[in-house]
């Protein structure tokens, strides 16, 4: 992405992590506070193109790519539990050097960031999720695995695999020329003239979710749950109930949205995390308090 309108630009990263290369994406200048965004399942960090471009300049943000997705190395044998997400994501902020955590997770990924701060409430200072429940319903499992055990595919050209790119779910009101985008930078190249779309399939096969609805008042930081309005992932009720379980806990919606709400209105996305940190984490004169 282009730096327009004050924007950061977007800067491809690498880390190795446990002899696993990794990739992120960059935004912002490297002295700000970092702040980890976590993409959602089967998903990419591309997912975060519009949002961090608004947030970058007070922070410096850090979009990973999980194991088996996007740019990043697939495990083998594969690594997909919980787990082993939760323990990608620590270990690539040792490897960058970064000692508290602040962390954003949309769907998958705030699962995963949820565990973060449960098994590493020291670590975790501040938390963001977006859309996403403490659990998964046995209809989503269900879909997962079938996807699992379906021979992958291969195509001829990128743009005849980005022409298979769907949404899961597949409500949204995201404009078409952002979905556009957002496929092709899901096609990658897997040599001798073919192109695959989405991550590793072993991912559907093997990634188990844990149920963390016990360990939500573990997580002492403060905490932003944003909902989307129309979610199909979170609804109202068990956002109320994560509000009352998480004990420092705010909920915030936004309108007229779907679950893929950092694609359909990213600038609103954008607003609520930045109102969210500068009450929380930023200190006078903008910079992190505590670091």
């Amino acid at each position: 992405m282009s730096k327009t309108d004050g924007a950061w630009p977007r800067r491809e990263e690498v880390v190795w992590v446990g002899g696993l290369r990794l990739h992120y994406a960059a935004w912002g200048p490297k002295g700000a506070p970092p702040l980890i965004l976590l993409h959602g399942g089967a998903a990419n960090s591309h997912w975060w193109d519009w949002v961090c471009p608004r947030m970058a300049g007070r922070f410096r943000l850090l979009a990973l790519d999980f194991p088996g997705h996007g740019k990043s190395e697939w495990p083998r044998p594969p690594r997909y539990r919980m787990e082993d997400l939760v323990r990608a994501v620590v270990s690539f902020a040792d490897g960058l050097g970064m000692g508290s955590l602040d962390l954003v997770g949309h769907s998958l990924g705030g699962k995963v960031a949820m565990l973060a701060a449960s098994w590493h409430p020291r670590r975790v200072r501040s938390l963001v999720i977006v859309d996403a429940a403490p659990d998964i319903s046995a209809d989503g499992l269900a879909e997962m695995r079938q996807i699992g055990a379906r021979p992958p595919r291969r195509f001829v050209s990128r743009h005849a695999a980005a022409r298979t790119f769907r949404l899961i779910p597949p409500e949204t009101v995201a404009p078409p020329a952002r979905l556009r985008a957002l496929a092709l930078h899901s096609a990658r190249h897997r040599g001798h003239g073919r192109w695959s779309i989405g991550p590793d399939r072993e991912f559907f096969s093997r990634i188990v979710a844990l149920v963390a609805w016990p360990l939500l008042p573990r997580i002492g930081c403060p905490t932003l749950i944003l909902r989307a309005e129309r979610s199909s992932i979170l609804d109202r009720r068990t956002a109320v109930a994560m509000r009352r379980a998480l004990p420092r806990s705010t909920l915030r919606e936004i309108p007229e949205t779907c679950h893929h709400l950092i694609l359909e209105r990213p600038g609103e996305v954008a607003r609520a995390i930045r109102d969210f940190l500068a009450a929380h984490v930023l200190g006078r004169g903008g910079r992190a308090a505590g670091r």
